[in-house]
């Protein structure tokens, strides 16, 4: 019988891993990611039910849940289901929780649901790997109790809670918490803080306020300036699709919530993949450069 929680040495190419994301696009970039690492099988479901089916079908040995805000899927509610699953190779599935935002809160409600490990966008390379490792080659011991069912709960020094402070006191419950991985200090870079920048300004964009398109356009090209010196093409090419949509939609009071926040995520999510991970990237900006054009001609 699979047991997906038994001890092994992580091989990618033998892995198969499930993506449950609401957001086509966004689940299309945690599978780049993931096939970047070589990971053998990797599928994208966009519900509940789907994932359930796929769960159903053939062993899995991990299970990427999405959690937004906003989202149509409820990624605690599955991950808490699926603990009390009558089928024990279900129940006992590995399984990553990947926001975008990670609070304290987030962070007990996930283990009060049964999740394995956080995941915080954008996802560097390093850090799906290392928490493929950790479900796969030190996967946390498994509880069944009549109270809970899930990993044990217990962290002598939690993994999924990465902010500068730890105590009670430091942050209130709402307060955002970056997933800062040693091998992430990769928010601090040019192109991040850049990047950080415009997102700030594209909340302000105003049909009857021409300048904060003036703006928002003058802070992506800095963007672009900071790409273009480090030889950075898709990042460059998915900057200049998304300055082309907020170009033609701003003035016409036309701009979409979700394409923004889609655009800019992905444009994050293109600054932490490492240059040399050439095809997945090239992929993720042909991908957001065609979902522009799409939106744009509709």
């Amino acid at each position: 019988m699979h047991d997906p929680r038994m001890p092994r040495k992580l091989r990618p190419r033998a892995l198969t891993a499930l993506v449950l994301d609401a957001n086509k696009f966004n689940g299309g970039l945690i599978g780049e990611i993931l096939r970047s690492l070589d990971v053998g099988s990797v599928s994208h479901v966009r519900s509940e039910e789907f994932a359930l089916s796929a769960l159903m079908e053939r062993p899995i040995d991990v299970i990427l849940v999405s959690r937004e805000d906003g989202d149509v899927v409820d990624g605690l509610k599955f991950v808490r289901e699926l603990r009390r699953f009558h089928m024990d190779r279900l129940r006992r599935l590995p399984a990553i929780l990947v926001t975008s935002a990670i609070t304290r809160q987030l962070v007990i409600n996930g283990r009060d649901a049964g999740v394995d490990e956080f995941l915080a966008r954008p996802i560097s390379p390093a850090a799906m790997r290392q928490r493929l490792e950790m479900v796969i080659e030190t996967p946390r011991p498994f509880v069944d109790h009549a109270v809970y069912i899930g990993p044990c709960r217990r962290r002598k020094n939690p993994a999924d809670y990465h902010g500068a402070m730890r105590r009670e006191g430091d942050r209130t419950e709402d307060a955002p918490t970056p997933m800062i991985d040693a091998d992430e200090v990769s928010a601090r870079t040019p192109i991040r803080i850049a990047l950080a920048a415009l997102r700030v300004t594209c909340a302000t964009l105003d049909a009857r306020r021409p300048e904060t398109l003036t703006a928002a356009l003058a802070e992506a090209e800095g963007a672009r300036a900071i790409a273009l010196e480090q030889n950075d093409a898709a990042l460059q090419n998915a900057l200049a699709a998304f300055s082309t949509y907020i170009r033609i939609v701003t003035p016409a009071g036309q701009l979409d919530a979700r394409v923004m926040g889609t655009a800019l995520s992905t444009l994050e999510q293109l600054s932490v993949l490492p240059l040399d991970f050439r095809e997945a990237r090239d992929s993720v900006a042909m991908a957001l450069g065609k979902a522009i054009q799409k939106k744009l001609a509709a």
